[in-house]
């Protein structure tokens, strides 16, 4: 009678702490199914957060190459019709004081390649002109006291302000 009571004691135990199993089981389970949940929904939310940061940096980077390339592009097509029709303007200023019979020289200071063109337009006149070069991007005539700038580098420095 002992034994089948200590049996049926130990059955019921058995019962009980399964149930308690169980159930200590499925709470855990569930705990770890909401703590999956919730660090599923931040690292979405994490990822979605680094990839809308990277993106934000890939368009800003985008339109910064894209805005620098437009104004060099833009810059050397308007830099060379400005200093098209500057030299031109150089050209007729030059060409009215070499009508002059007192301006006798005219000294001219800048880039090389400038001077060349403006030379080149001039034709015969440019036998009265004395050549200094000069670095930047400016071509300086000066006749008599009267002095002519194509002030090409503050044009640029302005045009490079706006672009950016």
């Amino acid at each position: 009678l002992i034994a089948e009571a200590v049996a049926q004691a130990e059955a019921a135990l058995q019962v009980r702490l399964s149930a308690a199993h169980d159930a200590a089981l499925e709470a855990e389970r569930q705990a770890n199914a909401e703590e999956a949940r919730i660090f599923l929904e931040s690292l979405g939310d994490d990822v979605g957060k680094a990839v809308s940061l990277r993106i934000d940096a890939m368009e800003a980077r985008v339109t910064g190459l894209v805005a620098a390339t437009v104004a060099r592009i833009i810059g050397g097509i308007v830099s060379d019709d400005l200093q098209k029709r500057s030299i031109e303007a150089l050209a007729g200023a030059i060409r009215e004081a070499v009508g002059d019979a007192e301006a006798v020289r005219i000294v001219v200071r800048g880039p090389l390649s400038m001077f060349e063109t403006l030379k080149a337009s001039l034709g015969p006149r440019a036998a009265n002109l004395d050549f200094v070069e000069a670095p930047g991007f400016d071509l300086t005539v000066a006749i008599d006291e009267a002095v002519f700038e194509t002030r090409m580098a503050e044009w640029s420095t302005v045009l490079s302000e706006v672009l950016a």
